[in-house]
């Protein structure tokens, strides 16, 4: 690696980077952990009162979503904790049990956490509980006061959580649809050439966020037209880019925008139906998930073959590094961020053992930690982990009440064996694995979705209402494929850019031939031209034909989809 290439990849560590407004996330988990320590402090509890904290990391899961998606989230992720804590505590004196069912437990819950786009901590709590569970009940613990003790966390993660729900309030959409209008204006009014398809694609993104918040949390009627006017004048600027300085704008990429508002504001797609779409193999979905199951059971082996008393912080660190998935280089950077920031929470933690605080200042403590981690972690890793690694810790003694410089030492060797196993699954994998045949496999679930609309176009599903509706379930799960196509392309892209560009090719093209389709099923003298949605319909058949798994070449693909796109335009 030259110089500059790893001063580039270590810049993230000492740079800050954009983030969505994070003060009422950071402000709710501050909250939702400290209810519980102050409340059970005063019952005459502060010993048991930290086992709460196992409880309250509900309230990280969907933390910036609308308030009526985190109604739903927050609960689930809470009972999947307490799932957890009691699988632990079942394990209580069968540690290596315990390492292999936080293994398993963890890639359960980062394929739902991920098909269901729910995003991060993912499985990485639900396997910290396991652990965390069967430790203290192995010292101890009565196993009664940890679950029960949990459940007020999680009752407490639900009520602050969902806090702005009395109010009526919603901050999440309104925050969202600001940001958009505002990156919108930027991209209208910018005359730096330089400058212009990067505001063009960061306004898009923005008005993508916006449409999603404002479905998620059911407030259409406060922020639809507003939206609907904002996103129009978007594609009116991008119409009119055509030919222009910005070389990325060209006519399909402008139906593209257009289309795209009709699509989103139908809401996101069932959940079954998403579980069901990741589970089809080869999938993102079942890789990442696959990675956490090797990464947590290996670096458990590693450390409970060490005698280490805190081997399930390797099983965790290891889960942390590959359960989000991304590019190659991105899980890199996590891992190498992780080291730096726990090196440097562990001297931050000997700091607060230095201090020895009373209770009181522990949970001062404590509740200011998690704040600055909750409005850190999405500007900067390193930084929000160098705060996270004494939040951890302090928990940790007060729950297992074990002697704290143990503590210290096994947080080190755990972290270094968890990172060092994650970046071998990492590298492995990718190694192995044909990121061509990713790329592929997505651009095979838009072809399967464009089946289900052009079959309604070509036998007139749409001309009553009931038919109309399943046609309109069947456009919103095209749109979410030809996004999540989109994404997989471009990370395979970079992780393996000689391989993938003839496919990416290939899938830019069959999302062309999607946007066209979801043009026509708002237009309805297009619609009805049932003949040529039929041949559109017959000529995608010979690309389904073909296994997915099996090798092709991108041109004769290509080939294929061209014949495709001739039938829906008549040409």
């Amino acid at each position: 690696m030259s110089r500059s290439a790893a001063v580039d990849f270590a810049r993230p560590v000492f740079s800050f980077g954009p983030s969505p407004v994070r003060r009422w996330v950071a402000l709710r988990a501050a909250l939702a952990i400290g209810l519980p320590l102050t409340v059970l402090t005063l019952a005459g509890y502060p010993q048991e009162a930290f086992l709460a904290g196992l409880g309250v990391f509900a309230v990280l899961y969907g933390a910036g979503a609308p308030v009526r998606r985190r109604l739903r989230i927050i609960p689930s992720a809470g009972a999947g904790l307490l799932a957890s804590l009691a699988l632990g505590v079942a394990t209580a004196g069968h540690p290596y049990l315990a390492v292999v069912l936080m293994a398993v437990v963890a890639t359960m819950a980062t394929f739902l956490t991920y098909s269901l786009q729910i995003g991060p901590p993912a499985g990485f709590f639900f396997a910290l509980d396991l652990g965390i569970g069967n430790l203290a009940a192995a010292h101890g613990a009565d196993p009664r006061v940890i679950l029960g003790v949990a459940a007020i966390g999680v009752c407490s993660a639900v009520l602050v959580g969902t806090s702005d729900l009395w109010f009526g309030a919603h901050g999440v959409e309104e925050a969202a649809v600001a940001t958009a209008e505002e990156l919108v204006e930027q991209y209208i009014t910018e005359t730096d050439a330089s400058e212009i398809a990067r505001s063009r694609r960061t306004a898009s993104a923005a008005l993508n966020r916006a449409w999603t918040a404002v479905t998620d949390g059911g407030s259409q009627d406060h922020f639809g037209g507003r939206l609907q006017r904002m996103h129009s004048r978007y594609a009116a600027a991008v119409s009119r880019a055509v030919g222009g300085p910005d070389e990325e704008v060209t006519a399909e990429l402008a139906l593209h925008e257009a289309a795209s508002a009709r699509q989103v504001s139908l809401g996101r797609p069932r959940a079954l139906w998403s579980l069901r779409q990741a589970l089809r193999w080869p999938s993102e979905d079942l890789l990442v998930a696959a990675r956490v199951l090797p990464a947590g059971l290996v670096a458990g082996t590693i450390a409970f073959a060490l005698d280490n008393a805190h081997a399930y912080w390797a099983t965790a660190f290891a889960v942390l590094i590959v359960h989000s998935g991304g590019t190659r280089r991105a899980q890199l950077q996590r891992s190498f961020q992780r080291t730096i920031g726990t090196a440097a929470g562990l001297l931050a933690f000997g700091l607060v053992l230095g201090l020895d605080p009373s209770h009181w200042a522990l949970i001062a403590l404590v509740v200011c930690l998690q704040f600055v981690v909750e409005m850190l972690v999405t500007r900067n890793y390193a930084a929000a982990v160098v705060f996270l690694t004494p939040l951890a810790l302090s928990i940790s003694v007060s729950v297992t009440d074990m002697d704290p410089s143990t503590i210290l030492y096994d947080r080190g060797v755990d972290t270094v064996i968890g990172v060092g196993v994650a970046l071998v699954v990492v590298v492995v994998s990718g190694a192995l694995g044909r990121p061509e045949l990713l790329l592929r496999a997505h651009a095979r679930r838009v072809v399967l979705a464009l089946d289900d609309v052009l079959t309604d176009l070509a036998e007139r599903r749409t001309r009553t209402p009931e038919g109309m509706q399943a046609h309109l379930h069947h456009c919103r799960q095209l749109y979410v494929e030809l996004l999540a196509s989109d994404q997989v392309a471009l990370r395979t892209l970079a992780d393996a850019p000689k391989v993938v560009a003839p496919y990416r090719e290939m899938e830019q093209l069959l999302a062309h031939i999607g946007y066209l389709v979801l043009g026509a099923t708002w237009n309805p003298r297009v619609r009805g031209e049932r003949e040529r949605m039929a041949l559109a319909r017959e000529r995608l058949g010979g690309i389904l034909d073909h296994k997915v798994t099996r090798t092709r070449a991108a041109a004769d693909i290509t080939t294929e989809l061209r014949c495709v796109e001739a039938a829906l335009t008549g040409s």
